[in-house]
């Protein structure tokens, strides 16, 4: 690579780094379809399980009212039979009240017995319909299931490629240190790791830059070295432009001498150059 080799391949990772961490934000939304039918399927089932309960005490209901409708039944029909025997008005009189009360008896267990056998019978209807729920509700899970696991599968095989890609890149030019850094402002910054600067101006944050920033900001960049924002952190490097356009980029005058010049590469040379300096400001964010 000409020039800056480290700014060229940074510049390259971007683009890679970019189309990841979109493939992985595929990764991440792809189960949200399916887990809103698996959350479907859940409450059909634990409906499904509720009618179940119901109906299963139901038909326990039903099972004992019938019993003891059919005890009724016979001890009615055991007083009518008893009254062909009677001798007595007073045996008569204390019979007919015990066979009216076994009537009446008879008749209540008789009612909720039906009453509760149509709701048996409802109940029924409603498992056979929650089943059907169910089933549908199943069915588009593995529908959706199938669709996750193809579509992760593709987007996997990218994402090894784009992994394989950037190791190719950064391949003898970015230290790991730099490049965990660097990947880490790229997905924190949507895409913009590394900016150019147009004048005094970072156009990742549209901040002013003061002069002799810039000016060594060209130095390190002559020297192969990279430089970060003060204010939005990312990698920057300075981008000529026409004389007259970047004029609306320059707020101050101020040209380096001789010496200073050299001062700023000395200074650039003694310290990690790939590290950026945290006393340069408050507005220095963290990422």
């Amino acid at each position: 690579m000409a020039g800056n080799d480290k700014l060229e391949c940074l510049k390259e990772l971007q683009k890679a780094l970019k189309v990841k961490f979109d493939l992985e934000k595929q990764v991440e939304m792809m189960p949200v379809n399916l887990k809103k039918e698996e959350a479907s399927l859940k409450e059909a089932n634990e409906k499904y399980l509720e009618l179940t309960e119901r109906f299963n005490t139901v038909t326990e209901e039903v099972k004992s009212l019938s019993i003891r409708y059919e005890d009724a039944f016979q001890t009615r029909t055991t007083y009518e039979k008893q009254m062909e025997f009677l001798n007595t008005q007073r045996e008569y009189e204390a019979l007919s009240k015990q066979l009216d009360e076994a009537k009446v008896q008879e008749q209540s267990l008789l009612k909720q017995r039906n009453s509760k056998s149509q709701e048996l019978e409802r109940l029924r209807g409603e498992l056979d319909e929650q089943e059907k729920v169910c089933d549908e509700a199943k069915a588009r899970v593995d529908e959706e299931r199938a669709k996750v696991e193809s579509s992760l599968d593709d987007v996997n095989r990218q994402l090894d490629e784009m992994n394989v890609k950037c190791e190719e890149i950064r391949e003898g030019v970015i230290p790991d240190e730099l490049y965990a850094k660097f990947a880490n402002i790229v997905h924190k910054k949507n895409g913009e790791g590394i900016v150019p600067v147009h004048g005094q101006v970072c156009t990742g944050c549209d901040r002013v830059l003061p002069m002799q920033f810039v000016i060594d900001l060209r130095l390190k960049q002559e020297a192969n070295e990279i430089e970060y924002c003060p204010y939005c952190s990312r990698i920057i490097w300075y981008e000529k432009l026409d004389d007259e356009l970047e004029k609306n980029y320059i707020f101050e005058q101020l040209e380096p001498t001789k010496g200073e010049g050299k001062a700023s590469q000395d200074e650039g040379s003694k310290g990690d150059s790939d590290s950026y300096d945290e006393s340069m400001g408050e507005g220095f964010e963290d990422f």
